[in-house]
């Protein structure tokens, strides 16, 4: 299996219910596709560079999955026909992958994280 990152910029008029179908068609894709998502990062509405189809702003999201060059082709063909969709780029990080591993890197980093976070708030 390898490793991809895909970012998508989505229609920043729709309600957060659209956003999260949006979302879960696309991890559901994922899935369908012996594939596994290994992270999904909003980063909410920004300021896009230039017009994409008659917008001047976009929410972006962030998708860490990893899956088989098949899973690629069809999740960019369905991205290619939602409208709600306005643009997206995929990139390959690693060519072999254990899953396991990946899921065990990215528990570390979520109880590093809480840790520090907890102790942010400790010392306030």
């Amino acid at each position: 299996m390898r490793r991809y990152e895909m970012i998508c910029i989505i229609n920043p008029n729709l309600d957060a219910e659209s956003l999260n179908e949006v979302v879960a068609k696309l991890s559901d894709i994922i899935t369908k596709l012996k594939g596994f998502v290994i992270k999904i990062n909003e980063w909410g509405k920004k300021k896009l560079a230039y017009e994409v189809k008659q917008f001047d702003k976009g929410h972006y999201i962030l998708f860490d999955y990893y899956g088989n060059p098949d899973t690629v082709t069809t999740l960019e063909r369905n991205l290619k026909l939602d409208e709600r969709v306005l643009k997206y780029i995929t990139v390959k990080i690693d060519d072999d992958v254990d899953p396991e591993e990946l899921m065990r890197e990215e528990r570390k980093q979520e109880i590093v994280a809480e840790e520090r976070h907890d102790q942010a708030i400790e010392e306030e």
